[in-house]
């Protein structure tokens, strides 16, 4: 037998630590369980990292599930998305939520929806999408200046930020005062409602140095009151300035990913449209949208309760391999693309296409002063889906 003091109990010891070693590693680890409605968790560190494989995964299954840790219910295939979206008689945009925001616009349904919309619209005519983009390229330009001249550049908080809410006040006209109160209150809201209350008090104060907001009460004959107005402004420039510097970022993300498509846009500046679509298709700024059953009602076989909340996934939708082939590729001659990233029926987004004219001139301009640019980090240290909460940080340089 062998004692503590005996020459070999070193030796014995390690031979005994390699041997566990070893055996740990032989063992194989248990088989990742398979994923189901029931297990999905929309807040799980790998589901916000890269949803995309969930998607896939549980639309195997069919296209609608009911998700219990959520209590509600998630469509994936695009086309029970788009058929919920062309239905708002039994999906209704009246949630919780989004009525906390605006109650006018986004929260609301047939009729006062279509009347409301009608009078927003005008603001998004061919002339005004003109001005805009003339401004948007002279913002961003100003922006990416530094990057020309050899500093680093922080694509979120540096470029895309600042270039969607200087577009937003230009559109909206707030002047320096307003914008410079928004976005104080932005770094020091403690949270949603209280940010909302004080984006409000910002916006009435401001109400005589705003040319849109009498617009607004005098195209609405009657309908609109001051705190509709509010509201509606209120909205566009939330909606105009969160989803237009993700969209922006994702799309600069997306150019870093596949550098081969640079050369290709600037030699053929139509196919940067194409590319603009693409990257929407591929990272929507929202991956779904949100309404409530006004009655019980079918898609795709599966009854879903009166009442629900229902979560429809255009991240999903958009890579439906039913609607678009090679559905995780960027194709540039993909045709159609009619992709639901702005959503689709009556609640299509009103602003979609200034979006778009600001997602071409940012990339316009970062092409032009920085064809060669470069992200300072390794890319594979970001998330695949890129900017989803706007807490990551993408440096470039020139």
């Amino acid at each position: 037998m062998i004692n503590k003091l005996h020459p070999l109990a070193p030796v014995t010891g390690k031979v005994r630590r390699l041997a566990s070693r070893l055996r740990q590693k032989l063992i194989r680890p248990e088989p990742r369980r398979p994923l189901t409605a029931e297990t999905l968790d929309l807040f799980a560190p790998d589901f916000v990292t890269n949803p995309f494989p969930h998607y896939e995964e549980l639309r195997r299954s069919g296209s609608v599930h009911f998700l219990p840790r959520h209590d509600c219910w998630l469509v994936l295939g695009y086309d029970d998305v788009l058929s919920a979206l062309s239905q708002p008689q039994s999906f209704s945009s009246r949630v919780e939520e989004w009525m906390a925001v605006d109650s006018v616009l986004l929260g609301a349904d047939p009729p006062e929806h279509t009347a409301v919309r009608r009078v927003v619209g005008h603001h998004f005519s061919a002339h005004a999408l003109e001005t805009q983009s003339a401004f948007a390229e002279e913002a961003a330009e100003r922006l990416l200046r530094p990057l020309a001249d050899g500093k680093t550049c922080d694509v979120l908080r540096e470029f895309t930020a600042p270039l969607s809410e200087d577009v937003a006040a230009h559109l909206i006209g707030f002047d320096e005062a307003a914008l410079a109160a928004i976005r104080a209150t932005q770094d020091t809201a403690k949270d949603l409602g209280q940010w909302l209350a004080a984006l409000d008090s910002i916006i009435a104060g401001a109400a005589e140095r705003m040319p849109i907001y009498g617009q607004l009460l005098r195209d609405g004959e009657g309908r609109l009151g001051h705190a509709q107005v509010r509201s509606l402004i209120r909205f566009l420039w939330i909606a105009g300035t969160t989803t237009t510097r993700r969209a922006i970022a994702s799309s600069v993300l997306m150019l870093l990913r596949h550098p081969s498509m640079r050369p290709v846009i600037e030699s053929d500046p139509a196919l940067l449209s194409a590319f603009i679509e693409e990257s929407l298709r591929l990272h929507p700024p929202e991956h779904s949208i949100l309404r409530v059953a006004t009655a019980e009602v079918e898609l795709s076989g599966v009854k879903i309760p009166a009442g629900a909340l229902v979560k429809l996934c255009v991240g999903a939708a958009n890579r439906d391999p039913a609607r678009f082939a090679e559905p995780a590729a960027l194709l540039l001659h993909r045709t159609p693309n009619r992709h639901l990233s702005f959503g689709g029926g009556i609640h299509r987004c009103v602003g979609a296409a200034l979006a778009r004219v600001e997602m071409a001139a940012a990339l316009r301009v970062l092409l032009r002063l920085a064809p060669r640019f470069s992200a300072v980090q390794p890319l594979e240290t970001l998330r695949f889906t890129g900017f989803v909460n706007d807490t990551e940080q993408l440096l470039i340089e020139r």
